[in-house]
C-alpha cells in the first residue's frame, strides 16, 4: 500500500514540471522586467504606495523540478530600491527601515507545506524566514505558481506588521500624518533559467 502511494505521489509531482523541463535540477534566476513588486499601506490622511525598482534572487529547484522540491530560495530587496514617489516619503521610510545599517531585505524559503493545482495554476503554501530592519521573523505565504517560457510566475500579497520587525510607523507633518501598523506587500514575479540553460 505505501509503494502505490509514493508511486501516485511522484506521478503528481511529474504533472508540476513546467514546459520544456527535464529531469535535472536547475537554478532560476528572477527577472525584474518581468515582473512588479510594490507594498502598500494606509495612514491618517490618506493611502499609500511603494514600488521596489530591483530585486535579485535565484530558486533552486531540485530531483525532478518540481514545485514541491523548492529548496534554496531566497530573494533580497535592496532599500534604495524602494521609491514612494516622493523625496520626504522616501527618506523617512528608508530612516524607519534602518537603510544605513541594513541596507537590504531579505525573504529564505525554509519549507513547502502543499502544492495544489487550481484553474489558475498551482497554490503553493510555503514557510520562511524574513529579515527586514536587522530583525528575522517566520512568516507563512500563499503563493499562486504559473508555468511561464520554460521557469515560473509567481504572484501573492502578503500583511507584515512593522512593529514586529521593531520598525517605528513613520509620521510626517508634525504627527498629523500618520502610517498604520500593517503594510502589505504585493508580489508578481517571474523567475527564469539563465540564457543558455537547457
Amino acid at each position: 500500500m505505501r509503494r502505490k502511494n509514493r508511486a501516485v505521489w511522484v506521478l503528481a509531482l511529474g504533472l508540476l514540471l513546467p514546459p520544456g523541463v527535464g529531469a535535472q535540477p536547475v537554478v532560476l534566476t528572477f527577472r525584474t522586467e518581468a515582473g512588479t513588486f510594490r507594498v502598500t499601506g494606509t495612514s491618517t490622511l490618506h493611502d499609500w504606495e511603494c514600488v521596489v525598482t530591483d530585486w535579485r534572487g535565484t530558486i533552486e529547484l531540485g530531483q525532478g523540478r518540481s514545485l514541491a522540491s523548492l529548496q534554496a530560495t531566497e530573494v533580497v530587496v535592496p532599500v534604495a530600491a524602494i521609491s514612494c514617489g516622493n523625496g520626504t516619503m522616501d527618506r523617512k521610510m528608508r530612516k524607519a527601515l534602518k537603510a544605513e545599517a541594513h541596507p537590504e531585505l531579505r525573504f529564505v524559503l525554509t519549507r513547502v507545506d502543499s502544492v495544489i493545482a487550481v484553474a489558475e495554476g498551482y497554490r503553493l503554501q510555503v514557510q520562511g524566514r524574513l529579515t527586514i530592519a536587522g530583525v528575522e521573523q517566520p512568516v507563512q505565504l500563499q503563493v499562486l505558481a504559473r508555468p511561464e517560457d520554460g521557469g515560473w510566475r509567481f504572484q501573492g500579497a502578503q500583511s507584515l506588521s512593522m512593529k514586529a520587525f521593531g520598525i517605528k510607523p513613520p509620521t510626517a507633518m508634525l504627527g498629523v500624518l500618520r502610517t498604520g501598523d500593517e503594510v502589505v506587500v504585493h508580489f508578481d514575479v517571474v523567475a527564469r533559467p539563465a540564457s543558455g540553460t537547457p
